[in-house]
């Protein structure tokens, strides 16, 4: 039997995850900090817009989308896998879904609904965005980690897999 649909599909795991690791590091390494340093009106209503717009891409299907496809895998390479490959495939979701997935579901997003309900022209909301930029950089710093593990977790299952024959 062959298996290259299953190294095609961790290939595109890894790519994928890098793909957001990279987006995530962006926004931790520069864009949070440019929104941070501008008038914090225009800050928020900048990051009020990009939270608006993410959500209709293609970059939120992969968020939401990698968890299912990656424990699938992981399930799939229990019976079919063994050895250090094996062991990858299975870490690989563990990552995502802790570091990724549920940290964009009950951080992030939480926090950017609280932002697009307020009105960047009110003193309140100005001190909400010093908060809301600190704890927000905070958290996504550990989803471009996260992302970052999971892309090398894929890869080095690809390789495992390839050089011990098992693909």
């Amino acid at each position: 039997m062959t298996y290259d649909w299953i190294l095609f599909a961790i290939l595109f795991l890894a790519l994928w995850s890098a793909i957001i690791a990279g987006v995530f590091s962006a926004f931790s390494e520069f864009i949070m900090s440019g929104l941070l340093r501008s008038e914090p009106a225009a800050g928020i209503e900048a990051m009020q817009q990009i939270n608006r717009t993410v959500i209709k891409t293609q970059f939120v299907a992969g968020i939401l989308l990698i968890p299912f496809i990656s424990v699938a895998l992981a399930i799939y390479a229990l019976p079919a896998f063994h050895g250090t490959a094996r062991a990858m495939l299975i870490a690989a979701p563990i990552v995502y879904v802790t570091t990724v997935f549920l940290m964009t579901l009950f951080g992030n997003v939480p926090m950017n609904n609280k932002l697009a309900a307020l009105d960047p022209h009110d003193a309140d909301t100005e001190t909400y965005w010093r908060d809301y930029g600190r704890k927000w950089t905070r958290l996504n710093h550990l989803r471009s980690v996260g992302s970052i593990v999971t892309a090398g977790l894929y890869g080095a299952a690809a390789i495992a897999l390839v050089a011990s024959g098992q693909v």
